[in-house]
């Protein structure tokens, strides 16, 4: 059974490491008007290219896994994506990347989930950037980011 009081201590501690404190602390998880997303990883491939959240709103991100292979979701700043795959890829290569689940340590990464296994799902709670834009999302797994990648739009 998942201990979630844990599960949320690491996460505050990846998010601080990773510089996104704020906006995972300001996540209200008795809102009413909370946007639930679904993604599904399946094929090498997320089953949606694009979703739309509202500016400051909170938002929990559904991720399952239905491939035979482990997968993880980043949200990233807008423009940034061929710089966080370019870096996930040369992490693949170094034999850091796998104690790092091929995370990049780098200041355009806002959210992100740990790589999940065959068959698992795991829900990402934060709070959408205040900036409107599109936010690309991805899995940095070794050589996933071209295939599996995507659109978080923020929208007024």
């Amino acid at each position: 059974m998942w201990d979630y009081k844990a599960i949320m201590v690491t996460l505050i501690f990846l998010f601080t490491a990773k510089g996104a404190t704020a906006a995972f602390l300001k996540f209200d998880h008795d809102r009413t008007d909370t946007t639930v997303i679904k993604i599904l990883a399946s094929k090498l491939k997320f089953d949606k290219q694009e979703f739309y959240v509202k500016a400051g709103e909170p938002v929990k991100l559904i991720l399952s896994n239905e491939d035979v292979i482990r997968h993880n979701l980043l949200i990233v700043a807008p423009g940034s994506l061929e710089e966080v795959g370019a870096a996930a890829d040369k992490l693949a290569t170094t034999p850091q990347g796998r104690d790092v689940a091929w995370v990049p340590d780098m200041p355009e990464i806002l959210f992100a989930t740990p790589l999940i296994g065959i068959g698992e799902t795991f829900v990402l709670k934060f709070t959408a950037p205040e900036k409107k834009g599109k936010y690309p999302f991805v899995c940095t797994f070794p050589q996933h980011w071209r295939m599996m990648n995507g659109i978080m739009e923020v929208i007024e």
